[in-house]
């Protein structure tokens, strides 16, 4: 049976939330200790400004407590990292909604209603509630999410404070509390619209990041191809200057000797220049490829197969020394062809690799292996690159291939690589997905459709 229109409305909305919760997380992390020892100094010291400096008509050290005690997870996010990433979206956003729309709109609503008579209740009140929704917006860092917890919060203080008192002052709390909601819905909107700027700004970015590349593949690719040719001159011309040189040796010509050491030296530091030539064509080729905005524009369309896009990929890839080679293994049994521009897949496994090799160097441990896998039970078939290194943290895995998504951990990276994976993944009619356990293995898997098997 088909979903309804509300069934397939609120999947919508509880992916929009599960994301827009982990992508707050994201934006927060590296500042939550402070924010959580901000949010325990705040929320105890004004109770006693409150109630001996200038005392209010209404305070709760329970209300502000119980704040204070959800502030301390966050202090203690760096230490107790692994075992809170789970829970930490969840967290963040529920305890964020306690510490500032519930906490100052309860109070602000709470003294509107202990007030004696219209006009009583202190200005700082009503300030502090509008300094709190904007801090919200900010941290919560997306304008949906915020205006449905700052909504269900509104309601529900209402709905304690009548519980809890049916002697209100309804006039001062209607003009206090209630007459201002259309500035705070203003407010909600304005930080929603300033929020959703980020993607013009990553757009921009990204053109940005195309542009610089554009102009350094322009500046460097002849300066190389020149040093390559002339490695290449010389590397014809110098077996006869060498047997030269031996015959000049042996008949005692009497010119200054050269080590054989310095001889074999010569014969492959040509080599290692035009290896090392390649290297940083190869390094702009990526940079180029992963900055474009449509990778499939230039590109004509192939037949191949897997198997010779992997070793061509593992061939190609310009490892930083013997060490990166040995720590990956393939399985390249079950071939299949597919139909791409050959290219592009080879990029798509270079970023693979390149995230694979660098958290297999982190952790200190394990390895990457790309294996190919097909047969007559399986939908599509497939291209697995898994590394047993760090994993991908929970709270991560969702946002992994947006553009420009990274984490205060992943510095060696702009954020581009997997999105641009997907995207070509998406051209292709296929997929990409990632699995991962913390601390210990990630897995993509790159789905092609079906082809003629090789």
């Amino acid at each position: 049976m088909k979903p309804g229109w509300l069934h397939v409305q609120w999947l919508i909305l509880h992916d929009h939330v599960l994301r827009a919760a982990s992508e707050s997380v994201r934006f927060a992390q590296h500042h939550m200790p402070m924010l959580g020892w901000v949010g325990v100094v705040c929320l105890i010291s004004y109770y006693f400004i409150w109630t001996t400096v200038y005392p209010a008509d209404y305070e709760s050290f329970v209300v502000r407590f119980i704040g204070a005690l959800v502030c301390i997870p966050a202090i203690c996010s760096k230490k107790y990292e692994k075992q809170l990433q789970p829970w930490l979206p969840l967290y963040w956003t529920l305890g964020l909604t306690y510490v500032l729309p519930f906490v100052f709109g309860y109070m602000l609503a709470q003294n509107a209603a202990h007030a004696a008579f219209v006009g009583q209740t202190n200005l700082v009140w009503p300030l502090q509630n509008v300094v709190a929704l904007v801090m919200f917006i900010l941290l919560i860092n997306d304008g949906l999410l915020a205006t449905l917890l700052w909504f269900f919060c509104t309601l529900f203080i209402l709905a304690l404070i009548f519980a809890m008192d049916s002697s209100l002052n309804l006039d001062e709390l209607t003009r206090v509390y209630l007459e201002p909601m259309p500035l705070y819905g203003f407010i909600l909107v304005v930080g929603s619209l300033a929020i959703r700027n980020r993607k013009i700004i990553e757009l921009e970015k990204l053109r940005a990041m195309s542009n610089v590349t554009s102009n350094i593949a322009h500046e460097l690719r002849t300066p190389l191809l020149g040093i390559k040719a002339l490695a290449q001159g010389i590397g014809m011309h110098l077996p006869g200057l060498i047997r030269a040189y031996d015959l000049a040796i042996t008949n005692d010509l009497g010119i200054e000797p050269i080590r054989r050491r310095q001889l074999e030296r010569l014969r492959t530091s040509l080599r290692e220049i035009e290896v090392e030539t390649d290297y940083s064509n190869v390094i702009i080729d990526r940079l180029l490829i992963n900055t474009t905005e449509r990778p499939f524009e230039h590109h004509a369309f192939e037949d191949f197969s897997a198997q010779q896009c992997v070793i061509e990929a593992i061939h190609r890839y310009p490892f930083a020394g013997g060490h990166e080679r040995d720590m990956i293994s393939i399985d390249l049994d079950r071939n299949f062809m597919i139909h791409a521009p050959p290219i592009l897949l080879v990029h798509v496994l270079f970023n693979l690799m390149k995230n694979g090799i660098y958290y297999v160097q982190k952790a200190g441990k394990g390895d990457l292996t790309v294996r190919l896998v097909t047969g007559r039970r399986m939908t599509a078939d497939a291209i697995i690159v898994e590394d047993t290194g760090t994993g991908i943290a929970p709270q991560n895995l969702r946002r992994i291939f947006e553009r420009f998504y990274t984490t205060s951990e992943t510095v060696h990276g702009s954020g581009i690589g997997l999105s641009f994976c997907k995207a070509v993944m998406d051209g292709l009619g296929g997929s990409i997905t990632c699995e991962s356990e913390f601390g210990a293995y990630t897995r993509f898997t790159l789905m092609f459709p079906r082809q003629q098997h090789a």
